[in-house]
């Protein structure tokens, strides 16, 4: 174990043999520190943290901080972090909210410079974060997702697996497993082509998931409609799980970018005027 002299650690955190501390550091009581893993200089491992095995923090780095909420209880629960991740220059993350319950970081993930992971967030394996992304609490972020620099997700969205989400993107509703989100508008305008290529995705795998997309975007059906005929036409492969993911949530799901003739149910102009701007998009993306 290599602790530098100006590092603050509580004796009781909990650390492995071969852990690594830099410069200006401090490990709060209640910490668990795994194997292999090494702390840069100033970072900041707060009370509830546990760090799995061969994790890299980089400078600055805030992990477990309180969560940030004008109520917070007099109980909150922890951080979790799995194996093998890095954490770039003064990336924060916090605590869940409610006691027995933590914010949940998996493996082999990247965030980098600047990120925030708010409390109660669920984040999976092999996704990259990019600098400055933001992520509200109770975010999920599925598997080999990749969001681009400066994009925030509202409290509750969830990104699908394999979605990759473009940078500066205003993500407030899920962005399905598979799609991109373009960082302008906020909308679906395509396959990840890159993201399934990298992952593996064999070619019929691809065939499946762009018919599922003309299910989901391009026939003009209702809602109800989209999940009954990707239910009868996927049984089985990725389409399956981008029918299960359409099952949930709370948030609604991203549009396309392209709309057709027929996808949406027109409202008219005067009505339109009537509806908030927020009750308008909800009604689009339930009649879509």
């Amino acid at each position: 174990m290599k602790i530098h002299p100006t590092a603050v650690v509580s004796p009781q955190a909990d650390l492995a043999h071969d852990v690594e501390i830099g410069p200006l550091c401090v490990v709060e009581a209640g910490t668990v520190i795994g194997l292999g893993t090494h702390l840069a200089s100033h970072v900041v491992l707060k009370r509830g943290t546990t760090l799995g095995a061969d994790n890299q923090i980089l400078d600055g780095a805030v992990l477990g901080g309180l969560p940030q909420h004008t109520s917070l209880p007099e109980q909150l629960g922890t951080l979790v972090v799995g194996d093998s991740n890095v954490v770039r220059e003064n990336a924060t993350l916090h605590r869940s909210l409610r006691a027995g319950e933590c914010t949940r970081v998996g493996h082999h993930n990247l965030l980098m410079v600047g990120c925030h992971v708010g409390h109660d967030c669920v984040i999976g394996d092999h996704v990259v974060l990019t600098n400055n992304v933001m992520l509200g609490g109770h975010v999920e972020v599925g598997d080999r997702a990749y969001l681009g620099g400066g994009a925030a997700a509202h409290q509750f969205v969830r990104i699908g697996g394999l979605a990759m989400v473009g940078g500066y993107a205003r993500v407030i509703r899920d962005v399905p497993p598979f799609f991109l989100l373009d960082g302008d508008t906020g909308m679906v305008v395509g396959l990840n082509r890159i993201g399934l290529s990298r992952a593996g995705l064999s070619s019929d795998a691809v065939k499946q998931l762009k018919a599922a997309y003309r299910v989901v975007y391009r026939q003009g059906l209702t809602w109800n409609e989209v999940q009954t005929t990707l239910g009868d036409r996927f049984g089985d492969g990725p389409a399956a799980e981008l029918a299960r993911f359409l099952t949930g949530g709370t948030r609604g799901f991203a549009q396309e970018r392209r709309i057709p003739p027929g996808a949406t149910i027109r409202i008219h102009d005067s009505h339109q005027d009537t509806l908030p701007h927020e009750d308008q998009a909800d009604f689009r993306a339930e009649a879509g």
